[in-house]
């Protein structure tokens, strides 16, 4: 599998995650492909040692962190968690009608995948992969 085709891959797995902005396991499919995309890239670029590439790269990026974090699972890592968020009523137009009609009768809340570290911080899973994605398209040599 070329880079182009694992990139391919991965922005097909983020539109499905954000087809299904309830589910964990797609969002966790693409922290996944991102987290093993980083690993090709240091490949492609001819690093020496993947951990100091990949290191370099959560520096570089917070959001390339917590997904490699995410992905790693150790004891201390962020967790994907279903929570309710608010939305403004300025951005109900961007709501479908399924979540409109759950944030009338719930507060103006919807339910939302979120990235959960231990310290309590508590962010949009979505965003997040949005960010470590542009990130890693960033770094990909042009074909």
């Amino acid at each position: 599998m070329t880079l182009s085709d694992h990139l391919a891959y991965l922005d097909a797995a983020y539109a499905e995650a954000l087809a299904a902005p309830l589910s964990r396991r797609k969002a966790m499919l693409a922290a996944a492909l991102a987290d093993a995309y980083a690993d090709r890239l240091a490949t492609a670029s001819g690093a020496d040692d993947i951990l100091a590439f990949r290191a370099g790269l959560a520096v570089q990026s917070r959001a390339l962190g917590l997904v490699f974090a995410l992905c790693a699972m150790g004891e201390g890592a962020p967790e994907l968690a279903i929570d309710a968020v608010e939305v403004p009523i300025a951005e109900y137009g961007t709501l479908g009608v399924e979540d409109f009609m759950v944030s009338l009768y719930n507060g103006h809340r919807v339910q939302r995948v979120r990235v959960a570290s231990p310290q309590g911080e508590r962010l949009l899973a979505l965003d997040v992969l949005a960010e470590a994605i542009g990130v890693l398209r960033g770094l990909t040599p042009a074909p």
